[in-house]
């Protein structure tokens, strides 16, 4: 069985070598390849210079504010109004950077459609959900987004197996050869799985050096870099099995070219591509513009709330700032209402998170539905790139925003100033990285290995009943 899978993998180099349409087929994956590994690579290092002009802001905001504690300065000259020993200034000087760390291989997923913030000023203000972008997940990358490596080898690799493969089977029976293999071998199944076999490792090879550039170029550990080369060898056996059940039944060159090229647009674009719309309905009012309106109306009707009401809210969320409660109520009611905007931000984060998990569980479902779907997410995941990565991050800035805005308002409330520990205090209370999440991959090898072991069984009971 080795020995003819040897002969078959040396009669598609050949085949390779003599047929010209199939040589540029592997030059325009491994082009593609290249040329969108060098763009990740562009587009990581824009991610960590943003991080790093955002650090370089905090430094001077901080180095600044403890400039004018030092000398026991307000703050600057031409700024009478600023006054660093109140809780509000203090805030504002100190401006932590919470920065989304890449991941090594996030490169190899540039082109996706979740494009949540990478750093984020940490104040009482701040609004991570304004700079999420039109869509929370998009479940096809392949179908509709742009290029990246994800998508060459989602969409690419099974089209150079269909390339590579393309008259497998369908050539030996309307050349009449079936017969003398069947001399030769004794069975003629057995050729065909190995020419299928030879064009699988081909592909193979192509996934595999494309996986081993990213891990080179990433820098990536030994863990992440054998998951992404397990699942690109996972996702080709997939399209090699594929191959040889078409093979099997197809009656000449041109019917097993129809064959594939509708089961990749089924696997490919339409399912994924329903997916999307499904998606798309989904998130129809997901739009950065929908959440400004909707905290800038919010902030308008806080004023209107009576004081009873108010306060009640706030303690609610934040039960320790009971004890700082003024006696005049009406002197912390500015205080309060900022207090009231974090709890708005937080109702409004759960609602879109809450969406957000709609777009996981209709990705999870349809991942069985394709293997193209469970490969892109998976691949999504291992860059750091899926939805899960860019709400975590939110959730944290959320979470240090509520930190904050609980110590600016206990200090309010208490109407004493600050010096120079306190703001050191808020400096150091603020996380300023977030790594990426631990990796989880399990579940998209099982569905590739279910795809590839139903696939093999439904086609042994198709060929039983052709007879071949």
């Amino acid at each position: 069985r080795f020995s003819m899978i040897f002969a078959a993998l040396q009669l598609e180099f050949r085949n390779l070598l003599r047929s010209p349409l199939r040589f540029i087929a592997l030059i325009l994956v491994l082009g593609s390849g290249i040329f969108v590994l060098i763009k990740g690579q562009q587009d990581i290092a824009y991610w960590e210079s943003t991080i790093n002009e955002g650090q370089k802001s905090q430094e001077e905001s901080i180095a600044e504010a403890r400039g004018y504690l030092s000398t026991g300065e307000a703050g600057p000259a031409d700024r009478s109004w600023v006054n660093i020993r109140e809780p509000h200034w203090q805030d504002y000087y100190a401006a932590n950077r919470m920065s989304r760390i890449p991941s090594a291989l996030a490169g190899i997923a540039f082109a996706s459609a979740e494009s949540g913030a990478t750093t984020i000023r940490i104040n009482r203000f701040a609004d991570p959900l304004l700079a999420q972008g039109n869509k929370i997940e998009n479940p096809a990358l392949a179908a509709a987004g742009g290029l990246d490596l994800v998508t060459v080898l989602a969409m690419l690799l099974p089209l150079l197996v269909i390339a590579l493969g393309i008259e497998v089977g369908g050539y030996e029976r309307a050349a009449g050869l079936l017969p003398l293999i069947r001399v030769q071998s004794g069975r003629d199944r057995s050729w065909i799985w190995a020419r299928s076999i030879a064009v699988g490792i081909i592909t193979a090879i192509v996934g595999g050096w494309l996986s081993l550039l990213a891990i080179l170029m990433g820098g990536s550990g030994l863990e992440s870099g054998l998951i992404l080369l397990l699942l690109v060898f996972s996702y080709v056996v997939v399209w090699t099995t594929l191959l040889g059940i078409i093979s099997q039944i197809s009656r000449s060159p041109s019917h097993g070219a129809v064959a594939l090229g509708a089961a990749w647009i089924i696997l490919c674009v339409l399912v994924p591509s329903i997916g999307v719309e499904r998606s798309a309905s989904l998130a129809a009012d997901d739009f950065a513009l929908d959440l400004t309106v909707e905290s800038r109306n919010e902030a308008s009707e806080s004023y209107q709330i009576p004081d009873k009401e108010l306060f009640a809210s706030v303690l609610r969320r934040f039960p320790s700032l009971a004890e700082h409660v003024p006696e005049d109520r009406q002197s912390a009611r500015y205080s309060a209402i900022d207090g009231l905007g974090i709890i708005a931000l937080e109702d409004r984060m759960l609602k879109r998170e809450a969406r957000a998990k709609d777009y996981r569980d209709l990705v999870a479902r349809m991942s069985w539905w394709t293997p193209s779907l469970a490969f892109t997410s998976a691949l999504e995941r291992l860059a750091g790139r899926d939805p899960e990565s860019v709400w975590n991050f939110r959730r944290s800035v959320v979470s240090a925003v509520a930190s904050r805005m609980e110590y600016a308002i206990a200090a309010d409330w208490k109407g004493k100033p600050l010096g120079a520990q306190n703001f050191e205090d808020i400096v150091s209370s603020t996380p300023g990285e977030i790594k990426p999440l631990p990796l989880h991959w399990g579940k998209e090898f099982v569905i590739l290995l279910a795809w590839s072991i139903g696939l093999l069984f439904f086609g042994t009971l198709v060929a039983r009943r052709l007879g071949r």
